[in-house]
């Protein structure tokens, strides 16, 4: 790769947070902050294979901010989502061996009982246009004050809860005996002696 696209993968911003997730929100914001936190503990670079591992319990807006920043994917098997509700990260460098758990501070947010009230309205569609209005212009400031603030200020850091994930491997394909589909045998139920899909595991009968 050109040492060109390498140092603009490097410098990767908020905006271009923005146009990969689409629009920028305080979720976006929150991921951002956290993955230049873990890049500043970890001394992390952007990731052009797994040099960098994530595992983020959450599936929110926060992941997409980190998978620009970092290059955590999981197509290249270097984020793992486990979706527990929780706005929490671990971040691993594979180079260093080091690793943190970034959870967000309990009382980071305070509730904005107008802004809380308008994001009903403009959800459920029966929002004005002033108070559409109004609800985006709280929603910036809130990404404003996000993004203004240090990562130490809306995430404890904590030890990992569990050690750093393999490196993704590549397995083989099967043929399902049941729908005839191609199926990874790394992903195939035992059943009967045979090894079918998931989809036909459950379907069954």
């Amino acid at each position: 790769m050109p040492d060109v696209i390498l140092k603009e993968i490097s410098e990767r911003t908020y905006d271009d947070a923005i146009a990969f997730h689409g629009h920028s929100c305080g979720g976006l914001a929150l991921g951002y902050v956290a993955a230049l936190y873990a890049r500043e503990l970890l001394d992390l670079n952007y990731s052009e294979d797994e040099e960098v591992v994530v595992i983020t319990e959450t599936d929110s807006c926060t992941v997409d901010a980190i998978q620009t920043i970092l290059g955590t994917t999981a197509g290249k098997g270097n984020l793992i989502v486990n979706n527990w509700g929780k706005t929490a990260f671990t971040f691993y460098n594979r180079n260093s061996g080091k690793a943190v758990r970034l959870m967000m501070r309990p009382d980071f947010f305070k509730s904005n009982p107008e802004m809380d009230d308008l994001r009903k309205k403009v959800m459920s569609g029966t929002a004005t246009t002033e108070e559409s209005a109004r609800y985006h212009e709280l929603s910036d400031q809130r990404v404003n004050d996000i993004l203004s603030t240090l990562g130490n200020q809306v995430y404890d850091v904590k030890e990992p809860q569990q050690p750093v994930p393999e490196k993704a491997k590549i397995f083989d394909n099967i043929i399902c005996p049941i729908c005839g589909e191609s199926v990874g045998v790394a992903r195939c139920v035992e059943a009967g002696g045979q090894k079918i899909c998931q989809f036909c595991a459950q379907n069954k009968k």
